[in-house]
This record gives structure tokens, C-alpha cells and sequence, in this order.
């Protein structure tokens, strides 16, 4: 099977370890899907969350007017689109999200991949995936200020109504490979335990902590 990725970022790099036994190729555009002709599209360039609300134009741009646009040429060739989209497209109110929930984004990240959804979706052949709080140590999520804090020894501050379900960069790609290996489409929620912000803070500072001292690093 021949995979393509639209970036060469944290996300594809991840997927190409775990599509280790596939071809992974680099379409950033839909000339390039034309002509590599994947069979499965990974649109995995993005406009991180910060960056998004702060830079809406960029966003729109990204998130969703190339993936759209990549998602045609997908279309033409054939291929599957799969697109990694966000819990963010629903509003956080209610919790527990399932497929058929009405989103309501609360911000222009959630927003502009809303969008994009809307428009892949529309082609057919595709695999939406509404990710939960997707994180690694240098991932730009919505996590990125819990963990930099923590990496850094800081105090964390994040309110205790705060829930979120969060999933490692690394577990996100192994979930999409049995994915795509046995055929699924359409809308997926995928996340890890949900769980109260500032006891995956919490955690997740104590895990560095250990980490760092196992390798005699100064903290």
C-alpha cells in the first residue's frame, strides 16, 4: 500500500514508523498526489491550535482550503482522504462525544477543520478522525503549555472542571493503521481515558520529573 502525507512534521514521522512495512510518500499539493497516486492520503499539515486562533487566514489556508484541494485530487485518483481532525469541533459542554453529536466549535482552530470535514466529507471515500487532546513532548497542541511547564519545573495552573481526553502522538498512529489496514470509513471519535486537566498535568510533570532523574539530568 502506497501512503501519502502531506507533511514531513511530528505526526508523519510517527506514521511512517509505524507503516514501516508500506510506502509512505510526500504529497503537499494536489500536483503531487497526481502523480505519486497513493492510495491513502494522511492530511497531516496543519496550522496548530495556538497558531490558528491567533492567525485565522493561515488557518483557513491550511487547515482547510489545501486539504480540501488535496482531497480532490485524491478523489480523482481514487485514493482514501483520511483526515486527523479535533475534539475541538464540538463545543466541551457535554462530554462523552459520539459521532452523530452536533458540533460546535468554540474557537477558529475547531473551526477550520470543521470546515474541512464538511468538504472531504462531501467527496466520499474518506475516514474523519475527531481526535481528543493530541500530545507529545514537542507537539504544538492545546497541551504544549502543560507540558513545556512541566518540563521546566514550573507550577501548572488549569481549572478542576477542566476535562479533556488526551492521546499520544504515537498511539494516535497506531490506532490510524488498524484503521486504514482493515477498511474503515467515515466518522471516528478517537481519544485516550477522559480525564481532569490538571491530574494529566499532574502526571504527566511527575512522569518528566522521574524520567529526568533516571538520566541524571539536573531538575
Amino acid at each position: 500500500m502506497r501512503i501519502g502525507v502531506t507533511d514531513q512534521g511530528e505526526i508523519s514521522k510517527e506514521l511512517v514508523k509505524v507503516f514501516k512495512d508500506q510506502e509512505v510518500v510526500y504529497v503537499p499539493n494536489p500536483a503531487s498526489v497526481i502523480r505519486e497516486k497513493p492510495e491513502v492520503i494522511v492530511h497531516t499539515a496543519e496550522i496548530p491550535f495556538w497558531e490558528s486562533n491567533s492567525d485565522p487566514p493561515k488557518a483557513w489556508s491550511t487547515n482547510t482550503w489545501m486539504a480540501i484541494n488535496i482531497a480532490r485530487a485524491g478523489s480523482k485518483i481514487g485514493a482514501v482522504n483520511v483526515y486527523p481532525s479535533t475534539f475541538m469541533v464540538y463545543n466541551g459542554k457535554k462530554g462523552y462525544y459520539l459521532e452523530h453529536n452536533t458540533p460546535h466549535p468554540l474557537n477558529y482552530y475547531g473551526l477550520s477543520k470543521l470546515a474541512a470535514e464538511t468538504g472531504i466529507a462531501s467527496l466520499g471515500n474518506y475516514l474523519i478522525m475527531r481526535v481528543g487532546a493530541l500530545y507529545s513532548l514537542s507537539y504544538e497542541g492545546i497541551l504544549k503549555s502543560f507540558i513545556k511547564a512541566s518540563f521546566l519545573g514550573r507550577r501548572i495552573r488549569c481549572p478542576s472542571e477542566m476535562f479533556i481526553s488526551p492521546i499520544s502522538i504515537y498511539t494516535f498512529a497506531i490506532i490510524l493503521e488498524k484503521l486504514i489496514k482493515n477498511g474503515i470509513k467515515g466518522f471516528i471519535n478517537v481519544s485516550g481515558p477522559r480525564r481532569q486537566c490538571w491530574t494529566f498535568a499532574l502526571r504527566y510533570q511527575t512522569y518528566l520529573v522521574m524520567t529526568l532523574r533516571k538520566l541524571k539530568c539536573p531538575i
